[in-house]
């Protein structure tokens, strides 16, 4: 497992990209760079199987007191082996030890895997909206 604080390395990066690509088909490149590269104190936990990347998580600041857990994804020939709940547990622990007091994400009724397992690790639905686009967004806070 590989942790990056900040800005990641252009090697990195390609690799993120790879990823979020592959596991996400409506993968948006020019969003996805610009909020790694614009947010403060971005915290990237990747994870590799012989030496190929597997999965990540992303977050960020929200505000003082809250980590905002944007974006991440396992690719499909190693999901259901730990890799998300390994990532999740990692990001969390990083968040604490930097003063964090909450930690946010938000989720569609689509993605039923990641709902599950952001109840199983405790988060509590705070909210539910519909954004601009017209998709639904579920909003989940867990206190650290």
């Amino acid at each position: 497992m590989v942790i990056i604080e900040g800005i990641p390395k252009d090697t990195i990066l390609k690799e993120l990209l790879h990823l979020y690509e592959t596991i996400f088909d409506d993968a948006k490149i020019d969003f996805f760079i610009d909020r790694i590269t614009s947010k403060t104190d971005v915290i990237i936990v990747l994870t590799y199987f012989e030496n190929s990347p597997v999965g990540f998580k992303i977050g960020y600041r929200y505000n003082e007191t809250t980590f905002y857990s944007w974006v991440g994804g396992v690719l499909s020939d190693f999901r259901r082996k730990g890799i998300a709940q390994e990532l999740a547990r990692k990001q969390e622990e990083l968040v604490k030890k930097k003063g964090y007091k909450k930690l946010r994400t938000k989720s569609m009724n689509r993605f039923k895997p990641m709902l599950i397992l952001n109840i199983k690790n405790g988060f509590d639905i705070v909210q539910v909206y519909t954004n601009t686009s017209g998709q639904q967004k579920i909003v989940f806070e867990k206190d650290l």
